[in-house]
């Protein structure tokens, strides 16, 4: 991994390494994927299609519910624009309704966020959840004022890993891409940093784990939220 330089503004007290940070939602801050699951079972049972194991859904999700859901209907619909449609609105209304049912942010997450916030760290979030989900999960679990910008998917822009949708959230952050880090649990995360010129940690506890985030090329791959904080911090 790179090795981040300190610097000292006091001799004591570390100047940031990274002035901006950037998070990825499902599965780096918030672990969504028992409901997404749930949601997407529910979807299948209401055709009569296949389900799938929670665990099964760490590599259906992380490109958007478009693609989830494209990746959860059985493959004889390939190509159906009506059904699909149709399984995306019904997927939408339930998971709408019970996004909140089991999930809950990593532990020491919101620790950790303070604590970046305190060191004067601009926070934000970028993900490929639809903004009107996104948004709600955000000021649920995590308030108004922990993050200065938080980005969902929206029709404007291509999603992620694509550069459009980080370098918009970048322009209205007035960040510097020298010093602002994306970070996420997937190989679609690093991708997303690296796509935008930025540096890319990988989370190992999110949905993936570290050998995805290796073979992704991450700049970092971190353990713990105490870990992710002394990167970010320079420490």
């Amino acid at each position: 991994m790179v090795a981040v330089c300190v610097s000292y503004i006091d001799g004591s007290v570390p100047m940031a390494a990274f002035s901006t940070v950037i998070f990825d939602l499902d599965g780096t801050i918030l672990n969504t994927l028992e409901d997404l699951a749930a949601a997407g079972n529910h979807t299948c049972e209401m055709h009569g299609w296949p389900t799938f194991a929670v665990d099964e859904y760490r590599y259906k999700v992380g490109n958007g519910m478009l693609k989830l859901v494209e990746r959860f209907m059985p493959a004889e619909y390939a190509g159906d624009g009506r059904m699909f449609e149709q399984t995306l609105a019904e997927f939408r209304a339930y998971y709408g309704e019970h996004k909140e049912d089991h999930t809950a942010p990593y532990a020491g997450t919101i620790e950790m966020l303070d604590r970046l916030r305190a060191a004067g760290v601009q926070l934000a979030v970028l993900t490929n959840k639809d903004h009107v989900s996104a948004a709600p999960l955000i000021e649920k679990y995590f308030g108004s004022e922990r993050f200065a910008l938080v980005q969902g998917r929206v029709d404007a822009f291509p999603p992620k890993p694509e550069a459009p949708v980080t370098l918009h959230v970048m322009e209205e952050l007035g960040a510097n891409p020298a010093t602002t880090l994306y970070v996420g649990d997937s190989n679609v995360d690093i991708l997303t940093g690296h796509n935008a010129g930025l540096k890319s940690a990988g989370v190992s506890w999110g949905f993936r784990g570290r050998a995805e985030l290796e073979a992704a090329g991450a700049d970092y791959v971190v353990n713990t939220q105490t870990e992710l904080a002394a990167l970010i911090l320079g420490e």
